[in-house]
């Protein structure tokens, strides 16, 4: 409808005659210099990476530019073991000790929907071209998930016997191989919501520790049990044969087809595949006797070296590539690949390190004691400000004379606001110890319900005993939970973390956290105070006396002022990206620390067109509507005192061209990649010629 409106006023056939003509040159000039617009890629970024901390059970938000932490969310309790995946404007994170699977929106930094998985190593999340996969290896299966609420879509994929591994290329295509060898290729179909399977080949000498790294198209499978390596799906396909090795097998999470890297940290080896052709690396005479998770950057291989404190880096050939990446702090180093860099991260550390596109590093800061953590728990900020007013038959005061707990006609105040319709997290979350034996260590976990209608709760707790997590659905506001003590620590020193989700029979809210530390000793006992014994002694007579009591003086309180705005015209808006002919852009944004702590509203305003999108104010990223021509777009921030717009930026979206709401498609010639375009630019010139003399026909 916006091209037909467009068409439609003032000047309409000489805006698309101009726009014919505009285009016809743009095709002609394509076809002379080659590729022409088509091929062009328009890579999206925020230019912004997550980072996790285990020890805290936080995901923060770094800024490469600065090198410094810009966002901490609390996703976990402590000694969390967490797996970040970003992708369309989402953060999803999955914490292996628990099994707690979390989606994050990024425009609001709020959690959209959790799911639990099984915890330890068989889970695993998958992300690729706007769908989210959730594995569970032991059990054989693959389900698609709402990647906004993380609820199960359409029908899951089972194997049937337990998986070795599961990937997922960057076209979208699942591959997995079994216990029994046979590798698969899995597309998901939307229309029929479920797996399609496109090809399926039993490999000798894969096994259980088989691993699979999966490319921009298909997946190279290693089995060094056997000593087998077979790409497939990569339009090259080949295999080779090599010494095997026995051990766990660590493989890079993605990697270029020609240069496929994976480690073996028992026989301190790390194995490349190169054009095909299988390369043994002796790492351990290298200073790396322990390798971990290899990542290839820039044609080079970084191979984390465990115990180490460092990052050796190898060329193709398997020989030194560059010097070693020294990092600090007590953990094993970890590579993390985003946005076309390369990022060293170490768990417990306060700093990090960049590596940048020449083989240089630099120091980040990833922890940053100042730095306020964010709970994505919390309630939004509800869209409408006020409430509507009562009906004019709904009482508000009670009748004289009484004097009830609550006024009338109005609900009670809730801790936990919501939108309308939807169910809060319930609060006041409070875990205390109920009994004590060897076998198990019971809790009564209690909570304040959230407004709205609840049928009932889900309540899960976590942590460092035997299964690893215990849940329970009930009707109230307390249960009781049985930790199984043996084997473990957990019941002298452990910490169990609980979190309370509410029902409402079709839906269930976000889940109210909280978290207990487990001291040893005997069962707790409760000591009763003796009863008070009443005495029979006489107070003194009371003297009566005439002292005037001094007059009361009248105390005026200033109210404190209300929030500063922050200052008007700061950057905020770093870029806007998207695809020139989208009515929808991505807003990426950097807030300074003045606009990023505004306790009032911030919304994303495209002020020529009048729209405007809710915002935290300390979001790094945001949707807009766009419409033709160029649009100007702000930051606004709200409070008590006004309004204040960041520095603009302006975006163009180009109109399309004269094939309806579509781009055409121009045909390609299989004999010559120009003549196509310069037929159709030439066409479309003649096009726009005829609508100038029908126009001036009209005229005359």
């Amino acid at each position: 409808m916006r091209v037909l409106r467009r068409l439609i006023g003032n000047g309409g056939r000489e805006s698309a005659s101009f726009g014919a003509a505009l285009l016809g040159v743009l095709l002609l000039a394509g076809a002379a210099f080659g590729n022409g617009i088509a091929r062009t890629s328009v890579e999206v970024s925020d230019g912004l990476t997550w980072l996790g901390d285990d020890q805290r059970g936080e995901v923060v938000q770094v800024n490469p530019a600065s090198g410094k932490p810009q966002t901490r969310l609390q996703i976990s309790g402590a000694d969390a073991q967490l797996e970040i995946a970003q992708e369309d404007g989402r953060l999803i994170v999955l914490d292996r000790r628990t099994g707690q699977i979390t989606v994050i929106d990024l425009s609001t930094l709020l959690a959209s929907g959790r799911r639990q998985a099984p915890a330890g190593p068989s889970s695993k999340v998958l992300v690729a071209n706007g769908h989210v996969f959730v594995v569970d290896r032991a059990a054989g299966t693959v389900h698609t998930a709402d990647p906004v609420t993380l609820a199960d879509v359409g029908t899951a994929w089972q194997a049937g016997q337990p998986l070795a591994d599961v990937v997922v290329d960057d076209r979208g295509v699942v591959w997995l191989v079994d216990h029994g060898g046979t590798l698969r290729a899995l597309e998901w179909s939307d229309e029929e919501e479920r797996f399609v399977e496109r090809s399926h080949k039993p490999i000798s000498g894969a096994g259980p520790r088989t691993v699979l790294v999966p490319h921009d198209a298909g997946v190279t499978l290693i089995g060094l049990d056997a000593g087998v390596v077979v790409q497939d799906g990569t339009g090259a396909d080949r295999s080779a044969t090599t010494v095997s090795l026995s051990g766990e097998v660590i493989a890079a999470q993605t990697s270029p087809d020609n240069l496929v890297p994976a480690s073996v940290p028992s026989a301190g080896t790390v194995v490349l595949v190169v054009d095909g052709q299988v390369v043994r690396v002796d790492v351990d005479a290298l200073g790396c006797p322990k390798p971990g998770r290899p990542a290839v950057f820039r044609d080079k291989v970084y191979v984390p070296c465990r115990g180490s404190g460092k990052v050796i880096v190898l060329d193709r050939s398997g020989k030194r590539g560059g010097d070693d990446v020294q990092t600090s702090g007590g953990g094993d180093p970890e590579l993390v690949f985003d946005d076309g860099r390369l990022f060293v991260n170490v768990p417990g550390s306060s700093t990090g390190v960049l590596v940048d596109a020449d083989g240089s590093t630099r120091t980040l800061t990833i922890r940053s004691p100042e730095l306020q953590v964010t709970n994505p728990d919390r309630s939004p900020i509800p869209s409408v400000p006020t409430p509507p007013p009562p009906r004019p038959n709904e009482p508000i005061k009670p009748p004289r004379g009484d004097t009830p707990s609550s006024s009338v006609g109005v609900p009670p105040p809730s801790s936990s606001a919501a939108p309308p319709g939807a169910l809060a997290a319930p609060s006041g979350i409070s875990i205390r110890e109920k009994s004590r034996n060897a076998s198990a260590l019971t809790v009564t976990v209690s909570w304040t319900a959230p407004a709205g209608t609840v049928v009932g709760y889900v309540v899960t707790a976590s942590g460092a005993f035997t299964g690893g997590s215990v849940s329970s659905q009930v009707a109230g506001t307390s249960t009781d939970l049985a930790l199984p003590c043996g084997g473990t620590t957990f019941c002298t020193n452990g910490r169990v973390d609980v979190s309370v989700a509410a029902s409402s029979g079709s839906a269930t809210g976000p889940a109210g956290v909280g978290s207990w530390t487990v001291t040893g000793g005997a069962p707790v006992t409760t000591t009763t105070k003796p009863p008070v014994v009443p005495t029979t002694t006489t107070p003194p007579p009371v003297v009566p006396t005439t002292t005037t009591p001094p007059p009361v003086v009248p105390t005026t309180t200033t109210p404190p002022p209300p929030p500063p705005l922050p200052p008007a015209g700061a950057v905020v808006i770093t870029s806007i990206t998207g695809v020139q002919t989208s009515y929808t852009r991505k807003v990426n944004m950097a807030p300074p620390a003045a606009w990023a702590n505004h306790t009032g509203r911030c919304e994303v305003v495209n002020t020529t067109m009048g729209t405007s999108t809710a915002i935290a104010c300390n979001a790094t990223l945001a949707n807009i509507d766009v419409d033709f021509g160029s649009n100007r777009i702000v930051v606004r921030a709200f409070g008590p005192s006004g309004q204040v717009d960041s520095a603009a930026k302006t975006v163009m979206m180009r109109d399309p061209d004269m094939c309806g709401t579509k781009p055409c498609q121009i045909p390609r010639s299989i004999e010559s990649n120009t003549a196509p375009a310069g037929v159709g630019g030439l066409g479309l010139l003649a096009c726009a010629y005829l609508l100038r003399i029908r126009r001036r026909e009209e005229e005359e």
